[in-house]
Formats: structure tokens, C-alpha cells, sequence
């Protein structure tokens, strides 16, 4: 009961109507959060962009560790200090240090990638999840684009081009995260399709650039 109370408070608080539709909305972001289509992302790479799974879950770990980690914690401890006012960082001036510190974690993790002379499937990852970065960066100074919209449209392209199956499934749950942002009032429509159509260019854009699209 509590936690519905919750739900309910939390809704109104947004502007958006409470019910079973707000809660299932929002176990819909919850499941398909930025973070966890990230590691999915390293996977896809590691396992099918590659010829042999081992080494490539390898060079998926060490992406883990470069590029995914270190903004997890950064945003688990600044919530935590109650800089974000919620855990979506609906404040868009909030944000910018979010893609800030992502894209210098990408900076580096491309430096590494580069020193050790990684497969070029995981340094288009990283190149286009730089360039997505720093385009949403640009955009959140003046408008706040759906970051969880972009997320998972890049995984849905990247997954494309490897497992197109999958790369399918991963769409029509697009669909269902662009309607959950919606719902809960944390974008607009046209936020959502802003993440929807930046992320697919950025990633099929620069995966082409490399000769793997």
C-alpha cells in the first residue's frame, strides 16, 4: 500500500496521471534503464561481432570496466548527495555533467582500446557512443532529449546489424520504452523521438564510417 502511495504521489508530483498504467510505466524504464542496455550493448559486440566468444566477452569486460562502471558510480554517489533531484535527473540543467563525465570516461576507454589495439567492433562502440554522447550534450543546453529513448534505439541498432532477430525484438520494446516516458511525464513525444532517431544515425553513422554496416 505504501509503495502505491508512493507511485501516486510521485505521479502527481510529474503531472501525469496515476494508475496501473503510471506503475507499469515505470517498471518499463526500470527494466530497459540506460545502464543495463549499456552492458547489453558490450555484449552484443563481444558475442556475435566477433569470431571467437571468449576473447570477445573479454574485450566486453574490459568495456565494462572503462566505460560503464565509472559513470555508474559517479551517478549512484551524486544522487546520493542529492544533487539530482530523482533518479531519472528530470532536471535537464542537471544532466550536463552526467554527459560530462561519460564522455571523458570514453575518452579514455578509446585511448586503452587504441594502446591495445582492440577489435574494431568495440572501437566503433565506443566512437559512437562518444558521438551520441556529446551530440545529446549540445542538445540537453538547450532542450532536454530522452536519454533513455536513445539508449535503447542504439541497442536496437546495433543489434541489427548483427542479430537481426534480435535487433527486432529490441524495436518494438522501443516502442514500449518511448510510450513509458510519455506516460510518466518525463519527456514528450518529440523528445522521444529526437533519442530515437540521433541514437540510430550516430550508431549505424559511424559503424558504416568503419566498413562494419
Amino acid at each position: 500500500m505504501t509503495q502505491q502511495h508512493n507511485l501516486t504521489a510521485e505521479a502527481l508530483q510529474r503531472g501525469a496521471m496515476p494508475g496501473r498504467g503510471y506503475a507499469l510505466a515505470r517498471i518499463i524504464s526500470q527494466i530497459f534503464h540506460p545502464i543495463t542496455l549499456s552492458f547489453m550493448n558490450v555484449l552484443i559486440v563481444g558475442l556475435f561481432a566477433m569470431t571467437a566468444w571468449l576473447p570477445g566477452l573479454g574485450w566486453a569486460l574490459l568495456c565494462v570496466l572503462l566505460q560503464i562502471i565509472p559513470p555508474t558510480v559517479f551517478f549512484t554517489i551524486r544522487l546520493r548527495q542529492g544533487i539530482y533531484t530523482d533518479e531519472d535527473v528530470s532536471v535537464r540543467q542537471q544532466r550536463n555533467e552526467l554527459y560530462l563525465f561519460s564522455m571523458g570516461t570514453i575518452v579514455v576507454g578509446i585511448g586503452v582500446l587504441l594502446l591495445l589495439n582492440a577489435p574494431l567492433p568495440f572501437l566503433a562502440l565506443l566512437t559512437s557512443g562518444l558521438l551520441l554522447s556529446l551530440l545529446s550534450w549540445l542538445i540537453n543546453l538547450i532542450w532536454k532529449i530522452s536519454v533513455h529513448a536513445a539508449t535503447i534505439a542504439g541497442s536496437a541498432t546495433l543489434a541489427f546489424l548483427y542479430v537481426q532477430p534480435l535487433g527486432i525484438l529490441l524495436w518494438v520494446s522501443a516502442l514500449a520504452v518511448g510510450w513509458s516516458r510519455v506516460r510518466t511525464c518525463n519527456h514528450t513525444p518529440l523528445q522521444v523521438a529526437a533519442g530515437f532517431g540521433l541514437a540510430t544515425i550516430c550508431i549505424w553513422g559511424v559503424f558504416a564510417l568503419f566498413g562494419l554496416a
